[in-house]
């Protein structure tokens, strides 16, 4: 036999040393599996039916074959107006929930005209600094019609609760039929730069404190909305492996409950409509496998370690996006392909809810055109692709009951280790969590200049520059909308009654160090035209905080 057909031939060392066989986060995948790998698996016990407890085939009992997961997309850019003209564009087009982004001088409590905020203002997302933007949000939907995510966090988030729970009343709904999602994360930015920012401009313990406000006030007001406990998304982008995503993840849960459960809030209500943002990446059986183990040890630790009696206590609820860290800037129709292996990943996982990075998201703002392929990719997948019209169908599989399996032990593993650091806030204030971090970023970024992990046309598979087709990209212009928007507050503040404006600040202040719940509070001043940026400046005062 010549050396090229020794070259060619199936099976050779040769065609080996370009497969590494483990998941992502190192697990050893075997050639092939039997029932003898699942070792003492027990269908009833670890499976049950889906819907039930521990959840491992999903957390309700008809799953798509009722219902179809939300299509949730991500707009926010220019002014609320401009934001709220894309979501009845997408909105028109089939999808049926949105992510709302915001701005970045918006995400850390500033009003628009901060001089802070120069450059910055409707870049990476929407301005949000009255409570007339929230209207302008909603405006041709009401709170109860059109499920709004909310990507944000606290003490951000009460403000923009407060704003929420205002509109409804203006719009005469019921707060018991709000629905969306409210973002509820106090670390939703867990390391680095972010993390130290979010402390520089609010105290953390301050931001601890209003998450668990808004906790207490969504469980006693609004049984439909839901709250975000942990954004395991941006956890996952900053590199952190499988593994690593979902005992971080349910580690930050568990302690943000334990905190609830101190204020004496009920452990068999406030849990019912606790959600998560997860990342699903592109190791396709590895994030199913997560998905399923996790479900598993939510559901374990809720009825174990909390005492919970109720069944919808139990059951772990996510929403999902395809990995940002995933798209590359080369060759970026190829992130299509990415983003509908990852949302094909999703549905098998049990996603409640799933938002597909558009493939041009590694140059800008997603179009138009690249959000309706993102939604029609997502069509294609529940509509056309039959995967929904079996609830669960891996499971029995020897190979995926053996992955969850071993992703359930390894992400039990890792949950004793952050108990043993006395818990995961600890562990952040600490920086454990980022030595962790910058420990998985090093090794992948290693493994890509190795060669020993394939990024299609990044490290392989590359075109010369000048082959690469050219991209339509979204263009925000920050100044002109900087200049709007300030045009717009100083008019806003300059038509205020003064005096209304200056007891609502004053009833922050007073309702903070008398330990009230600020939800309530905050839905006073921001009716009496106080700002964003204002609620932020009156709660760091009563903390006796200041930034500059």
């Amino acid at each position: 036999m010549s050396k090229a057909s020794e070259a060619a031939k199936p099976g050779t060392a040769r065609d080996h040393e370009e497969q590494i066989f483990q998941t992502g986060a190192g697990i050893e995948i075997q050639d092939m599996y039997r029932p003898g790998d699942m070792g003492d698996f027990d269908s009833e016990r670890d499976l049950g039916e889906p819907g039930e407890y521990p959840f491992t085939r999903g957390p309700y009992p008809g799953m798509y074959r009722e219902r179809i997961w939300t299509r949730r997309f991500q707009v926010g850019f220019g002014s609320p107006q401009e934001t709220n003209q894309r979501i009845k564009y997408l909105h028109g087009q089939g999808a049926n929930g949105f992510v709302i982004t915001i701005d970045l001088p918006t995400s850390y409590g500033f009003d628009s005209d901060d001089p802070i905020c120069d450059g910055e203002v409707g870049v990476t997302g929407v301005p949000i600094s009255t409570l007339e933007d929230m209207e302008a949000l909603y405006d041709g939907f009401g709170p109860d019609a059109v499920s709004y995510a909310l990507s944000i966090r606290p003490p951000v988030s009460s403000v923009t609760l407060a704003m929420l729970a205002s509109v409804a009343e203006m719009k005469n709904v019921p707060f018991e039929k709000v629905i969306g999602t409210q973002q509820n994360d106090p670390f939703y930015q867990m390391s680095g730069g972010p993390l130290q920012t979010i402390t520089q401009f609010f105290p953390l313990d301050g931001t601890l404190r209003l998450c668990v406000d808004n906790i207490e006030f969504i469980s006693k007001n609004m049984p439909r909305l839901n709250w975000m406990v942990t954004n395991g998304y941006n956890l996952r982008e900053t590199g952190v492996n499988a593994i690593q995503d979902g005992a971080f993840t349910l580690g930050h849960a568990f302690d943000i409950f334990r905190r609830a459960r101190a204020r004496g809030l009920d452990v068999n209500l406030f849990p019912r409509k606790a959600s998560f943002f997860l990342s699903c990446s592109i190791d396709f059986f590895e994030e199913i496998a997560k998905f399923r183990a996790m479900r598993r040890l939510y559901a374990k630790t809720m009825r174990e370690e909390f005492g919970t009696t109720n069944p919808e206590c139990w059951r772990l609820r996510f929403s999902v996006q395809s990995a940002g860290n995933t798209l590359t800037r080369q060759q970026p129709q190829v992130n299509i392909v990415r983003a509908s292996v990852e949302s094909m990943a999703a549905v098998f996982g049990g996603a409640q809810s799933i938002h597909l990075c558009s493939y041009d998201e590694a140059h800008g703002l997603p179009t138009e055109e690249s959000s309706r392929i993102a939604l029609r990719t997502q069509q294609v997948i529940a509509y056309e692709s039959g995967i929904t019209k079996s609830i669960d169908p891996l499971a029995g599989s020897y190979y995926v009951e053996t992955l969850t399996n071993q992703m359930e032990a390894a992400i039990s593993a890792k949950l004793a280790e952050i108990d043993q650091r006395g818990g995961m806030i600890a562990s952040i204030r600490e920086g454990w969590l980022e030595s962790q971090i910058n420990k998985e970023r090093i090794k992948n970024q290693n493994d890509l200049d190795t060669g020993r992990r394939t990024l299609v046309g990044v490290n392989r598979f590359r075109i010369p520059p000048e082959d690469e087709t050219p991209i339509k990209t979204h263009k925000i212009q920050a100044d002109v909308w900087g200049a709007r928007r300030g045009g717009y507050l100083r008019q806003y503040r300059a038509a205020r009654d003064s005096q209304k404006w200056a007891d609502a600040m004053a009833r922050i202040e007073q309702a903070w160090k008398e330990g009230e719940n600020m939800v309530p509070v905050l839905m006073n001043a921001l009716k009496n035209k106080v700002t964003m940026g204002e609620c932020h400046e009156a709660m760091r005062k009563a903390q006796n905080w200041a930034f500059r």
